[in-house]
């Protein structure tokens, strides 16, 4: 298929230098021609040319009248425009440059100077149209993605929103941008703590949430809950410009699990009703997720503009949590649905070698040190799922100990079993806290809302199929605590 030709609007009132100026180019591209001004605003608007040639000096309407018009009412600023004239003042230029012309060719031209400069225009008309298009993708996509997206500035004030956000609080974009959002969207009762909390955001005295939730107010009045990530946004420099809000109505999910609970503890764990909730955090839920996920990491390969990868890179951080979420969710049912489970012989130094080595990249970024202290030749019966368990309780440690803080693992020999520790330097735990730690969805720290309650309700899942202890104790050698467990030994 042969490449369409570059459009050009030749614009002279003298039919000889419309007619020389089309023998010039008409072998590279599509000529259109007009001889007056008012002509020429109408070729602008029905052929939509790549580039116009427009003489100064015509009667009615001047070289100049017509490019301003193109300029500032009809909004194409991206029309390269060459203005040939005679003449030659600094005045006269200066004039044009004011009209919005991008460059002068004096009379007569000459066609190697013409070639030369139309062919550098729309080299950058390409280049500008490119990235327009590239622009207009990834907001489709950000409108395709089913969560809220805003961007505040630092008066709080909505800057940006996406489709999805406009369609959930029920106005027009237009109505939105510009509004302050706690005053305007936020329910009245939360409006002094979303406020402080943002106030913090922005003078990094908070750490952003992995997720808050937040009752916002519909154009109808109506009170929904939604569940935010909240973020930061910096410049290149590093200088705070805002806060990014990306947040999913989750009001059904609270009705539905309320209702859920409500049923649960009619039927008492009933096995058709753990079956029922895995399938939906499955397929109804993990579904939605990861399309959410694979729509921003296709946004991240496309966007060039730095701010924009940055707000994408967040919400791929907070698609990431939810997933994670909705996975740990649905394995702890599957886990309370299953009785009894089947033993291997299990190499401890091969295991937890492997374990330390998948949390290289995390400990890197806190730089912190994991000492194992374990003998050769550490067999155990378990299951494999006993992976998870290690995981779970590295990955805990490392989440809630401090920056260069050391994190040990320790092997004991017991007799005819092990004991493993999981040591770190945290804040620990309150006595009053350590008989729930392990029950599900219980959280701790929660002015932060940090993790899910999920994965040490996983873990103490896991050991009581495997008929072993669980337990947590301070660390006596300072700050922190002990996650330590039994397993049999192997022979």
């Amino acid at each position: 298929m042969t490449p369409s030709k570059c459009k050009i609007l030749i614009v002279d009132d003298e039919p000889l230098n419309v007619e020389l100026l089309s023998v010039y180019l008409g072998d590279n591209y599509d000529i259109v021609t007009s001889y007056n001004g008012k002509d020429a605003l109408v070729k602008v608007k029905e052929e939509c040319p790549d580039l116009i040639l427009l003489d100064v000096m015509m009667p009615e309407m001047d070289g100049y009248d017509v490019c301003r018009v193109i300029r500032n009412d009809f909004k194409m600023d991206f029309i390269p425009i060459i203005m040939v004239t005679a003449l030659t003042d600094k005045a006269d230029h200066q004039r044009g440059i004011e009209a919005g012309a991008d460059e002068f060719l004096k009379k007569p031209v000459g066609r190697f100077e013409l070639e030369k400069k139309i062919d550098s225009l729309l080299r950058i008309k390409k280049q500008h149209d490119t990235l327009l298009t590239e622009k207009n993708k990834a907001y489709y996509y950000l409108d395709y993605v089913g969560v809220l997206v805003a961007v505040l500035d630092l008066d709080f004030k909505v800057t940006t929103i996406n489709r999805k956000g406009s369609d959930l609080l029920g106005y027009s974009p237009d109505k939105i941008v510009g509004k302050e959002w706690i005053e305007s969207f936020i329910s009245h009762d939360s409006v002094n703590d979303i406020r402080a909390h943002y106030d913090g955001l922005i003078s990094g005295e908070v750490e952003p949430y992995e997720y808050s939730e937040v009752p916002i107010i519909l154009s109808t009045g109506e009170e929904r809950l939604l569940r935010c990530y909240d973020s930061p946004l910096m410049d290149n420099s590093g200088k705070n410009m805002g806060i990014l809000i990306s947040g999913e109505d989750i009001t059904e999910m609270r009705k539905a699990e309320k209702q859920l609970k409500e049923y649960a503890s009619q039927l008492e764990r009933s096995n058709d009703l753990k079956d029922l909730f895995t399938d939906v955090m499955r397929h109804d839920l993990l579904n939605p997720a990861g399309l959410i996920q694979s729509f921003v990491d296709l946004l991240i390969e496309t966007e060039t503009d730095e701010s924009k990868k940055h707000i994408l890179n967040n919400i791929n951080k907070a698609t990431d949590k939810l997933i994670s979420m909705i996975d740990g969710a649905a394995h702890l049912a599957k886990l309370e649905s299953v009785d009894e489970i089947s033993f291997v012989r299990v190499d401890l130094n091969s295991i937890i070698s492997d374990i330390v080595k998948g949390f290289e990249y995390q400990t890197m970024e806190k730089d912190m040190e994991i000492i194992v202290k374990m003998d050769e030749g550490c067999f155990t019966l378990a299951n494999p799922m006993i992976e998870r368990v290690f995981v779970n309780l590295l990955s805990n440690s490392i989440k809630y100990s401090p920056n260069g803080s050391t994190i040990t693992i320790d092997v004991m020999d017991i007799g005819n079993k092990w004991k493993l520790s999981f040591i770190d330097q945290g804040d620990g735990i309150p006595n009053e806290s350590k008989a729930s730690v392990f029950e599900r969805f219980m959280r701790l720290h929660k002015e932060n809302i940090r993790g899910t309650g999920i994965g040490l309700a996983i873990v103490k899942r896991i050991m009581d199929l495997h008929m072993e202890i669980i337990d947590v104790d301070d660390n006596p050698e300072g700050k922190g605590s002990i996650f330590w467990l039994t397993l049999k030994k192997a022979n």
